[in-house]
């Protein structure tokens, strides 16, 4: 899911308690609320629907699958350490297209190393970029980006940033700010995603505004919810309120 090689910028602080493998919450008698399936509509560019189906094995999630791509999740314990996306063309064939590797330290994320363009030429990817956190406090991390060299392995600076957190929500990622509801986000059950910082978009809650002083054009988003809480359709709206540019779908 190309969800992941984005940083969408959004993506994300849930607060899921910190398991050891030896509890790592992974008994399927437990009853979690998961999505199992998301459905993606775009009104005005129909050729980018499409329905993604994810497996779990208690609340780690497993694999993630759509008409288009593939992603697999790899846990050490209850920590997620790698992500790997893979295109699916018409015939079913599954070529690698981006690898998300994580480590951590005191049990918060480290660094988050993305690597993309595999080839017989590049084995370990052509591109590859390194972000190194610094948990300043449980309401603020700093980063740093890189780029790195494939064949050299020559790190160079790209940029740095902050990111600003409440109530396990990122509401401030440089210049960009974020709003939100007071109900159960769809994700915030899954094992681990609260570690992986703003990179999977989600929160405790659910982002019901986006905006920018860098950009203008940001978003906001309406929810409708199930008994449970949870959302069960988000229509996600430019600025204007009234253009719709995607719809979500959740079932649990």
């Amino acid at each position: 899911m190309k969800k992941i090689s984005c940083l969408f910028s959004a993506l994300i602080l849930v607060l899921i308690s910190s398991c050891s493998s030896d509890d790592s919450s992974s008994d399927s008698d437990n009853n979690f609320v998961l999505p199992k399936t998301i459905t993606m509509t775009y009104p005005d560019f129909p050729s980018y629907n499409r329905r993604e189906v994810i497996t779990y094995d208690g609340n780690k999630i497993l694999t993630s699958v759509d008409e288009y791509s593939k992603t697999v999740f790899t846990y050490d314990g209850s920590l997620i350490i790698k992500q790997v996306e893979f295109d699916i063309d018409y015939k079913g064939n599954e070529v690698k297209y981006a690898e998300i590797s994580y480590t951590y330290e005191n049990g918060k994320l480290k660094t988050r190393i993305l690597k993309k363009g595999f080839s017989t030429e590049y084995p370990n990817g052509q591109f590859i970029y390194k972000t190194v956190y610094t948990h300043v406090s449980d309401n603020e991390v700093t980063y740093v980006f890189y780029s790195v060299d494939a064949k050299t392995n020559i790190e160079v600076k790209e940029h740095q940033g902050i990111l600003n957190y409440k109530d396990g929500n990122l509401v401030k990622e440089d210049e960009s700010v974020y709003e939100y509801d007071d109900k159960n986000a769809p994700f915030k059950n899954i094992l681990g995603y609260n570690l992986l910082l703003y990179e999977v978009g989600i929160g405790n809650n659910n982002i019901t505004s986006a905006s920018s002083s860098l950009n203008p054009f940001g978003y906001i988003r309406n929810y409708i919810y199930g008994d449970n809480g949870y959302p069960t359709k988000m229509t996600s709206y430019r600025s204007d309120g009234k253009t719709i540019e995607y719809i979500t779908e959740y079932t649990y």
